[in-house]
């Protein structure tokens, strides 16, 4: 790839594996493993790391289309090879439910799956459509925890969506994101799971924060540097809006959303315009409300939605190289 020194990014899952890939890779290249954790194709370090390479390998996730990487990236897809069984019965709550016409999702390590899943789903008698998502995605039925876009372009058509995946983390983000139904098929335990109950008790915890916002004066607003999550025009619309409520805004850069760092300049509340998981997942971790773009709009805009809106990004600003 003419490149002479590399960055090599590894999940957590597979750096029980770095001196396997390390001495693959080594032999042609001068390889410089991060021990940093990261967060999907959205994340490929801050800017002193791979301004000094030549390019990046990152193990584990797709590629996200729109992004213009200031770097070249190769992404090696992980995916799970795993023989499994699909069974009728796993599939029972679907028509117990009265559900006909399912929408196919999946996570990307998961996405070899869904041909197996489509078809037990249509030998039940079930009709099946997978949703075709935005220029951020690279698969039909890709979901990230940021984008939803596949679930949006079929919800209206389908009577639930289902989404191969492992644990809770896609099929909340789902539901939050839409008013159908969401199943998860979680291949940990072969079970297919309602995840509506789970995600209404989160909403009413996520409006519990958003509401403490309500008479913070002082607000940091948060634009995170990671290549695919840099919006800071976004960021500078919502420091607008707040100044023109009389209130205080600073903008802030960040590369990972550090609680104390906020809790040291006395703020009353945080925007966070970087990854909406981080005020979503991590809420706890911070003394003060931290709210998504959506969560700020929600609560400060004069025609407020009637239900919660989930933060997704679409596009982000270019990074310059």
């Amino acid at each position: 790839m003419g490149a002479k020194k590399v960055l090599l990014q590894l999940p957590d899952g597979l750096k029980p594996h770095v001196f396997e890939y390390f001495n693959r890779l080594s032999s042609d290249f001068n390889i410089i493993v991060s021990s940093e954790s990261f967060y999907g194709a959205c994340d490929i370090g801050s800017r002193d790391v791979y301004s000094g390479v030549d390019a990046i390998v990152q193990l584990g996730h797709s590629e996200i289309p729109n992004i213009q990487y200031p770097r070249p990236v190769f992404f090696l897809e992980y995916r799970d090879t795993h023989r499994i069984e699909f069974r009728e019965d796993m599939f029972q709550p679907l028509r117990m439910g009265g559900y006909r016409k399912i929408g196919l999702l999946c996570s990307i390590q998961y996405i070899d799956h869904m041909n197996s899943v489509d078809s037990i789903l249509k030998k039940m008698g079930f009709s099946t459509v997978t949703g075709i998502p935005d220029r951020r995605m690279k698969y039909p039925g890709q979901v990230l925890g940021c984008n939803f876009s596949a679930a949006h372009a079929i919800q209206n058509s389908v009577d639930c969506l289902l989404i191969v995946t492992t644990g809770k983390f896609h099929g909340i983000g789902a539901q939050l994101s839409t008013d159908t139904d969401v199943f998860i098929l979680d291949l940990n335990d072969l079970s297919l799971k309602n995840i509506k109950g789970e995600t209404d008790r989160f909403i009413r915890k996520r409006y519990a924060s958003i509401s403490r916002a309500i008479d913070a004066k002082k607000f940091c607003v948060v634009v995170d540097t990671k290549v695919g999550q840099y919006r800071e025009k976004v960021a500078g619309v919502i420091v607008d809006r707040i100044r023109e409520m009389g209130r205080e805004a600073v903008m802030l850069t960040a590369n990972e959303a550090n609680p104390t760092d906020y809790s040291n300049m006395r703020c009353d509340a945080v925007i966070f315009t970087g990854c909406p998981r981080v005020p979503i997942d991590d809420a706890d971790k911070f003394t003060m409300p931290i709210l998504t773009v959506t969560e700020f709009q929600m609560l400060f805009s004069k025609n407020p939605p009637k239900r919660y809106v989930m933060d997704e990004i679409v596009a982000v600003d270019p990074i310059k190289p």
